[in-house]
């Protein structure tokens, strides 16, 4: 398993964030889309806490992608699908079988500022297209605002 500092340090933060906009959903279950997952360290946080969520981690390097599947081993979590490759710089459907509106969430942290402008103008074209209406794209980042996240809504 790959482990990341940053990702220990800001976790609960991000995942404070998450469940003030996602709890007025609590009562269903929703579907998520993470890009670029590296570690996985965040998904499996994020789903140990919000058991309403389905998440499907991705990410372009095959390394994160083990690294995601030995922690959802290690911690045995439910509702973290197997990782899937994606490139973000794809047209959208190409991104691993996700179907146009089938998204409630799609979340990238800190993937914006390391990518190519390539890959920022796909993540904001696919999420128009695989978010359901009322859906929710964040960006977590150190080139966001104070606190780190952007939320958009579809």
């Amino acid at each position: 398993m790959l482990l990341s500092p940053q990702a220990e340090r800001n976790w609960e933060g991000l995942c404070e964030v998450l469940e003030d906009v996602l709890e007025d959903q609590s009562h269903k279950q929703l579907f998520a889309l993470e890009i670029g997952s590296g570690t996985g360290q965040h998904v499996i946080r994020f789903a140990q806490k919000l058991p309403f969520v389905t998440w499907q981690p991705s990410d372009i390097k095959e390394e994160c992608r083990d690294s995601i599947k030995a922690y959802i081993a290690a911690t045995h979590v439910k509702t973290v699908l197997q990782p899937v490759l994606l490139d973000a710089s794809e047209p959208w459907d190409k991104w691993a079988g996700v179907s146009r509106n089938s998204c409630d969430v799609i979340i990238a942290i800190n993937l914006l500022q390391y990518s190519s402008f390539k890959t920022a103008q796909g993540v904001f074209s696919g999420a128009g297209q695989i978010l359901k209406p009322n859906g929710l794209l964040m960006t977590y980042g150190v080139c966001s605002k104070p606190h780190g996240m952007y939320i958009i809504t579809k």
